[in-house]
């Protein structure tokens, strides 16, 4: 066998090395993804997804995909906001099918079951994409909500819009 040309051999070599010393460390698809810590948990993101429905007009049979924190929720999360009436996918879902019009990219600034949660929320708007339309997905808006525990139970204490134009 003839050896081969040796731009090859240092293309293949540079490129070897530079998968093998790759910052990014090897997760597997499992540690990726967000399991809810308890069932407050699942209330207040249950919250924040009925809040972004209404405030969007989102129908019943929208298909909403979403993230925690970076992360693809669990099947056992998605579950258990489905049963809430949210009509949500993870968003690991939508780069198979297609099939969520929009995004929440849902990120906690703080979490504190015993003094204060609050969570950022940022809608994308995936439906050019879906039609072959555009590459990138639009951002309709973002924000902040701050919630409150009062007699055991979690409800939105504000929304605080951030600047689009900054984005």
């Amino acid at each position: 066998m003839a050896p081969l040309p040796a731009v090859r051999t240092v293309g293949f070599t540079l490129s070897l090395l530079v998968i093998l010393c790759s910052p990014v460390p090897a997760v597997t698809a499992h540690e990726q993804t967000d399991t809810a810590r308890n069932r407050e948990e699942v209330d207040v993101l249950s919250l924040v997804i009925s809040s972004e429905i209404k405030a969007n007009n989102w129908g019943k049979s929208e298909l909403i995909c979403f993230s925690v924190n970076g992360s693809d929720p669990s099947a056992a999360f998605v579950k258990s906001l489905r049963r809430r009436h949210s009509n949500v996918r993870s968003a690991a879902e939508w780069p198979k099918k297609f099939n969520c019009g929009f995004e929440l990219q849902l990120e906690y600034t703080q979490f504190d079951l015993s003094r204060d949660i609050t969570v950022r929320s940022k809608v994308l708007d995936l439906r050019d994409i879906n039609k072959g339309e555009g590459h990138i997905a639009t951002l309709l808006k973002d924000g902040e909500y701050s919630f409150q525990k009062a007699n055991g139970k979690w409800s939105i204490r504000d929304y605080t819009a951030k600047s689009l134009a900054s984005q």
